[in-house]
């Protein structure tokens, strides 16, 4: 059962790139210039992320995400593992990462991010404020949204025949990175200005022109979410992001529980894997045939003291409850998280609104 790319925020500075907007001019001709104070209102953010071959590493290296069983080792013990789930493998140039998220005025200030650009007639600029990026812990391999201060300088530079703007390093380092194929474009009153710009220094291939590629720039994904349904709670196609959630296969396998992985499904996958191990049948259609024949006559399972008979009905109306063994119930699973170098390209539409 595969599942689409994981859509977390795990970009390293990439929000922050956010802020090259600037714009407009003088007192009496605002709508020509750009030059002035300006203050974020709006965000709009394009994340793609392929599985990149870092330099030394085998191309042909895949990645699986798999889940456990959130209950597997009070009930299992030493044999909690055996319950995991495959999720997904990615292999190189899969798309992990494909999504955008839009951020208007009132979400930045629930979320306290306020910045402020300033853009001088000498063509330098400043950038002040908070501003949104996620931080990846290697050791857990997950990622989470802080939001820092940021303080940048440089060289702007803009053509307002074509709407062309970059920038550029000023007398010390840029947190920004440098770019010089952004597009500008102010409104008629010169009171609202719209940057957009992509960043393309997490890419190995495609660095700004004349850069040379750094594997120390190279971004790590931390893959620990996936969507999950809003009405079975089960990972899926699409849906909120959540470490946790049920494992659900309509392909047939699961549909005596409601298609849902269940405690009861659980034990007999057991019972079909030692079949078909041993010998004693060559399908999955001959093992739950087989295991209908115990539960005929009237056989229990010897280490959950559960009938067959019982095994074979549909559990999936409740959740498990580890107090509540022979109930049954769907089981909610966790992701077990993979941290996969990735390439990444980010696209960023900025809107300030004139301040001074």
């Amino acid at each position: 059962m595969q599942y689409p790319p994981l859509r977390l925020w795990s970009v390293p500075l990439a929000l922050m790139l956010m802020i090259t907007g600037c714009d407009q001019a003088d007192e009496d001709n605002h709508s020509g210039t750009m030059v002035g104070t300006w203050q974020l209102m709006g965000l709009e953010v394009d994340w793609v992320r392929d599985i990149a071959a870092p330099a030394g590493t085998n191309p042909d290296t895949s990645y699986t995400l798999t889940a456990s069983w959130i209950d597997a080792v009070t009930i299992l013990g030493a044999e909690a593992y055996l319950a995991d789930h495959i999720l997904t493998i990615f292999t190189v140039g899969d798309t992990i990462l494909d999504t955008t998220a839009a951020f208007n005025a009132a979400v930045l200030a629930v979320l306290q991010i306020a910045m402020t650009a300033t853009f001088n007639e000498d063509l330098t600029y400043a950038i002040t404020g908070t501003y949104p990026t996620m931080l990846l812990d290697l050791d857990s391999c997950q990622t989470e949204m802080v939001i820092p201060q940021i303080s940048d300088a440089g060289h702007y530079e803009v053509d307002y025949l074509t709407g062309i703007f970059g920038i550029s390093p000023g007398s010390f380092d840029m947190v920004l990175p440098e770019f010089h194929d952004g597009e500008m474009e102010l409104s008629d009153d010169g009171e609202v200005l719209t940057l957009s710009y992509v960043d393309r220094t997490g890419h190995d291939q495609l660095v700004a022109e004349g850069e040379t590629w750094d594997e120390a720039d190279r971004v790590i994904h931390g893959a620990a979410e996936l969507p999950v349904a809003l009405v079975t709670r089960a990972f899926a196609d699409e849906g909120t992001l959540s470490r946790t959630g049920y494992i659900r296969d309509t392909g047939g396998q699961l549909a005596t529980w409601g298609d849902y992985l269940t405690y009861y499904a659980l034990i007999i996958s057991g019972h079909v894997d030692d079949l078909l191990d041993n010998g004693s049948v060559s399908s999955l259609e001959e093992a739950l045939a087989l295991i209908g024949q115990w539960a005929d006559g009237g056989q229990v399972d010897q280490s959950t003291g559960i009938s067959f008979a019982t095994l074979l009905t549909d559990d999936s109306d409740h959740k498990f409850n580890p107090q509540a063994v022979a109930s049954g119930g769907k089981l909610p699973y966790k992701i077990n998280p993979v941290c996969i170098p990735v390439n990444e390209i980010v696209s960023f539409q900025t809107t300030w609104f004139r301040v001074d």
